[in-house]
């Protein structure tokens, strides 16, 4: 029992040091966001200073998918990022040991976080969608997620259809001992009313990537919400 607490303090004490900034979750590949492109904007977003990637890319056969989270992983490594995957089964982590991989992102309809958290050990982090709800944050963290998100704080391009999260969300999961993403519409003028709010992160997707890959565009709009995120979470702290 004891070694089981001491592996869950690691969990959240490496889940607090990663999870928090900027969140840069890749565009999905289309006929303009091919494979090529989005590893060369995220490079890009390296070299503007973001160190919290998501790779989030839908109906890609597994094995396509793994190679291409690959390449995101050795290209985050040279930055010493960190690199959270979607839809890559538990199962298959242990071929990214070593690297950028910090872990897996879980939403409603994926792997059960009990079962990912029982597969993974402690050593990854464990993310879990929690829309808008609080009930499904505590769930997630009695279930071995190392951070939750809500979302959408606004409405999205990326998902017109989701559901609207509210500010008072993050307030509430201060208590739950794990770190808060805030997703879904963020711009950066809406950055201080989320990290008032208690955001630990903000994830952005066409904020910081566009609608067109641009890697010289990417490179300094990454500088301006690093900047942003990074400013307000000091000024947030200095005046708790």
């Amino acid at each position: 029992m004891a070694m089981m607490v001491m592996k869950t303090r690691l969990n959240k004490q490496l889940s607090k040091q990663l999870i928090k900034g900027v969140y840069a979750i890749t565009p999905e590949r289309s006929a303009v966001w091919t494979p090529d492109a989005i590893v060369d904007c995220v490079a890009a977003a390296l070299d503007g200073g973001v160190r919290l990637f998501q790779c989030r890319q839908k109906n890609w056969d597994q094995a396509e998918l793994i190679e291409f989270a690959g390449q995101l992983d050795a290209l985050c490594e040279k930055y010493d990022a960190a690199l959270i995957l979607n839809d890559v089964p538990s199962v298959e982590f242990s071929k990214f040991e070593g690297g950028a991989v910090a872990g897996v992102h879980l939403g409603r309809t994926d792997e059960a976080i009990a079962q990912a958290r029982s597969r993974l050990g402690s050593k990854w982090l464990v993310g879990a969608s929690c829309y808008n709800q609080f009930e499904l944050a505590e769930q997630a963290v009695r279930d071995g997620a190392s951070y939750v998100a809500f979302g959408a704080m606004y409405p999205s391009s990326t998902k017109p259809n989701a559901v609207r999260a509210e500010l008072e969300l993050f307030a509430r999961a201060s208590n739950l001992g794990v770190p808060t993403v805030a997703i879904g519409g963020i711009t950066i003028e809406r950055v201080p009313d989320l990290i008032t709010a208690g955001a630990n992160a903000v994830a952005v997707v066409n904020g910081l990537f566009g609608v067109e890959p641009d890697a010289e565009q990417v490179c300094g709009v990454a500088q301006q919400w690093v900047d942003a995120v990074n400013g307000c979470s000091q000024v947030n702290q200095a005046e708790s």
